[in-house]
């Protein structure tokens, strides 16, 4: 069996293979830094002391991150939260994280989640979630306050990561 190239009559080459896998390390590690410069100005503009930026970068790979303002409302999505959700990230900013709850979300778990917060508390809780299609998906999510250098609250960090039912 002999595997040819999509548009072309010729043999499928290893280079070709190698290009498609390169130029989608290429854009990962562009959206990679766009997230990175995102956090970084945020972190400045909002004058977080050098660790919380360093734990949000940090963890850029491992969790999808969404940062609020100290109101709760979304100034930041990342790396893979469109796949999660199926929102993009202009349609969730300036919204609070609880557009993605519905009639399915543990009411309890809000409950403490709300009674962390306003303790400027860090939590970790799983979430039932909704995906903008109303999929239900379960979500595992620390959110920690930040606090910046003068001991102000600015903005929360929450770090999520779907999880198998």
């Amino acid at each position: 069996m002999q595997l040819l190239s999509k548009n072309a009559k010729a043999p499928l080459l290893s280079w070709d293979i190698f290009s498609l896998k390169y130029n989608s390390l290429m854009a990962d590690g562009a959206r990679h830094q766009q997230s990175v410069t995102a956090i970084k100005q945020i972190a400045k503009l909002n004058k977080w002391n050098k660790q919380q930026t360093f734990d949000a970068i940090e963890n850029i790979n491992q969790y999808v991150i969404i940062i609020t303002d100290q109101l709760q409302r979304i100034s930041f999505t990342g790396l893979g939260f469109y796949e999660m959700t199926g929102y993009t990230s202009d349609e969730a900013l300036g919204k609070n994280p609880k557009f993605l709850q519905g009639p399915a979300t543990n009411k309890k778990n809000t409950s403490l989640v709300k009674e962390h917060l306003n303790q400027n508390e860090k939590t970790e809780i799983i979430l039932e979630n909704y995906r903008k299609n109303g999929e239900i998906y379960l979500c595992k999510i620390i959110i920690t306050p930040v606090v910046n250098i003068n001991n102000k609250l600015v903005n929360y960090i929450a770090y999520e990561q779907e999880i198998a039912a």
